[in-house]
């Protein structure tokens, strides 16, 4: 299928997704299946990557400089979000291209799998937060502290609201305090919390608070990932 697309003088993040529809054990794909995905994701990277070559040309050539340029598709989806001048092409398979939720980037053109989270930084009730979000939860947590200036803070502050967009519903996080072998004097002290990395097309996105309580320091990774329904949340001793 060939399809012509006009590139006007913006520059276009151009991004490739695959979905891995099933686990599967790699013997039981088809060869043939996997040699034809193999080539047409290693096709579409080429393409993706000239595009990006011409998009900075016409970027370059000033306004109203543009372009006509002929694609010839066959499996996937093409589209062009113009609300944020993104390129897609889309495809689901069964066979194992590329592991799940992983990304690698080249200049413009960011290639992974399951790469439907966003993150950021924001305010939720006029308190500084971050926000992470994917196809089913929109979650707030605290931004509060730096490394250079630590503040005083509770474990039950940090999750400031859990929105799950498939019932339309905020989670009841009344009571939700996270505390080391059950000590009360864990649960409280001087830490700060960072994001991990800000954009969208993640893979996953993580918040990270850092406490140094009075009975121990430790660090808790708020993680939220593509396609997932719910937050994985892991710590550690620093």
């Amino acid at each position: 299928m060939k399809k012509g697309i006009a590139l006007i003088s913006a520059i276009i993040l151009i991004g490739i997704t695959i979905v891995a529809v099933g686990i599967i054990y790699n013997s039981a794909v088809p060869i043939v299946k996997k040699l034809q995905i193999s080539g047409e994701t290693e096709k579409m990277k080429q393409v993706f990557n000239k595009l990006d070559e011409i998009v900075i040309d016409v970027a370059s050539g000033g306004k109203g400089t543009r372009r006509t340029v002929y694609l010839t598709m066959g499996l996937g989806r093409l589209w062009l979000n113009s609300s944020d001048n993104s390129l897609y092409w889309k495809t689901e398979t069964s066979a194992k291209v590329v592991s799940p939720r992983t990304q690698q980037k080249t200049g413009n053109l960011i290639f992974g799998s399951n790469l439907e989270t966003y993150a950021n930084e924001t305010q939720y009730n006029g308190t500084d937060a971050y926000v992470l979000e994917n196809e089913h939860l929109r979650v707030y947590i605290r931004k509060t502290g730096s490394p250079q200036n630590p503040e005083h803070y509770k474990t039950s502050d940090l999750l400031l609201s859990v929105y799950n967009k498939d019932i339309r519903k905020s989670l009841d996080l009344d009571g939700l305090e996270i505390s080391i072998d059950s000590n009360p004097l864990s649960v409280s002290g001087q830490g700060y919390t960072v994001l991990s990395e800000k954009g969208k097309n993640l893979p996953y996105a993580t918040v990270t608070a850092y406490m140094s309580s009075g009975y121990i320091d430790y660090y808790i990774n708020f993680t939220l990932e593509s396609g997932e329904d719910f937050i994985i949340i892991r710590g550690g001793l620093t």
